[in-house]
């Protein structure tokens, strides 16, 4: 678990918010990943939970929460046209750089 303390609106704000979990993933033949975050969102913003593919510095996924404060799980399904083994980890923000959301984990699964 880890509080994401004023969590700011860019990604990578705050030191917390750089190990949100990492992993290395083979996207060899790959056509779509499934992203699972559980959170409990605090703050008023919207926040951004999202997949950076490191490697190739881009983004692979994101789910922007808007919803009321609370405990929840959100989920996505997402197209990829990548090749190889990827480092990829989560990274949060909000509209509302004093929101502190709390990051439970998260999952990804590539089909």
């Amino acid at each position: 678990m880890v509080t994401l303390t004023n969590v700011g609106t860019a990604y990578d704000t705050t030191a917390a918010s750089k190990g949100l979990g990492i992993a290395k993933i083979d996207f060899t033949g790959a056509t779509s990943i499934e992203f699972d975050v559980r959170a409990k969102k605090v703050g008023s913003g919207t926040q951004s939970w999202q997949l950076f593919n490191e490697t190739d510095a881009a983004e692979l996924a994101v789910i922007d929460d808007a919803g009321a404060a609370g405990e929840k799980y959100l989920s996505g399904t997402f197209a990829v046209n990548l090749i190889g083994r990827k480092r990829v980890r989560v990274r949060a923000k909000s509209t509302v750089g004093s929101d502190d959301p709390i990051f439970f984990g998260a999952s990804v699964v590539v089909t």
